[in-house]
């Protein structure tokens, strides 16, 4: 069989149209096979709890089984490496948190880059972060702590979950934006801290919401300032730092999915549309709220946007402040 010259100009031709076509079919009918979505703290926590709602929601939509791995460590990357280095295929995911950004703004060199290791595909959801008091101690509002804190610097302490975490960075930038010295305290997890803070041997602590949520409704913290720019929907009567007089970077917990650097910008249009639905079903935000979290999707772009941004200000706040890795 001969072929004509015009035959082979009509297949070179229609050869883009068939791999355009052969890739809307690979995408298709993804995922093929189960996916794997990688939080980097221990079962039980409250990022493990957000993680494996996101997951459930995403399993269903997706119609394949999504596996939570927990590789905790190094505040979350050990996770971060594993999913940096993973096949750009949407099977390796990375449910992260603001504890990356904090983490690289205090190292200076880590196995992965920020944002440009990875594909952001959407923020999932935000809970706030709040300076409290044992609700044994005298203070009733922020003033009064600074004022006692003035008498005698350096003597009251504040606890956190560790060197270089939202409550560290919160604390610190409160410090500075009331003029104050408080000591720092760090633990290595929530537990211990509240252990601390109820036993009366740390008087303040700076901590979000979402692990503190028990310890204020069985009425043994009491809360003195959001630091962040909203009022917690919790904590109704609490001021934020702006409305006091004293605005600060905003340290509360976001938590989103990632992908692998080089995953199809269509499979990340996808995912983040199908993360973007979970987020915003009534069943979600009921179970969001038991752990003090809202709802908060923020696309690709936006996502990047807030990873870079958020990268820049903590860097700078650290080097200011003299954070320093443990």
């Amino acid at each position: 069989m001969t072929i004509t010259a015009a035959a082979t100009r009509r297949a070179m031709l229609a050869l883009p149209g068939l791999l355009v076509a052969t890739r809307g079919q690979a995408q298709a009918t993804w995922p093929d096979r189960p996916v794997r979505l990688l939080i980097g703290y221990p079962p039980g926590g409250p990022t493990d709890f957000l993680g494996r709602l996101a997951a459930t929601g995403l399993q269903s939509a997706w119609g394949q089984t999504v596996v939570v791995e927990n590789r905790a460590g190094a505040s979350s990357s050990v996770a971060a490496e594993v999913v940096a280095r993973a096949a750009p295929d949407g099977l390796t995911l990375f449910f992260a948190s603001n504890a990356v950004i904090l983490n690289a703004a205090v190292h200076p060199s880590l196995p992965y880059a920020l944002p440009d290791g990875f594909a952001p595909i959407g923020t999932f959801c935000s809970a706030p972060n709040v300076f409290w008091c044992a609700a044994d101690q005298p203070w009733r509002d922020l003033r009064a702590v600074a004022d006692a804190a003035r008498a005698q610097p350096g003597a009251l302490a504040y606890g956190t979950t560790g060197v270089g975490g939202t409550g560290h960075f919160g604390g610190e930038t409160l410090c500075r934006a009331l003029g104050i010295s408080l000591s720092h305290v760090p633990y290595r997890g929530t537990a211990p801290l509240m252990q601390d803070v109820l036993g009366g041997r740390v008087p303040l602590l700076s901590h979000g919401m979402a692990g503190a949520v028990g310890p204020y409704q069985a009425g043994q913290i009491r809360p003195l300032a959001v630091l962040g720019p909203k009022r917690a929907p919790e904590l109704p009567e609490v001021p934020t730092m702006a409305e006091l007089g004293h605005p600060v970077p905003d340290s509360g917990v976001w938590f989103g999915i990632m992908a692998p650097a080089g995953t199809p910008p269509a499979l990340v249009a996808r995912m983040a549309r199908d993360l973007e639905a979970v987020a915003g079903t009534a069943d979600t935000r009921v179970k969001l709220a038991t752990q003090a979290a809202v709802p908060d999707f923020a696309g690709p772009e936006e996502f990047a946007t807030r990873i870079r941004t958020e990268l820049a200000t903590w860097r700078e706040i650290a080097r200011s402040l003299g954070v320093k890795p443990e």
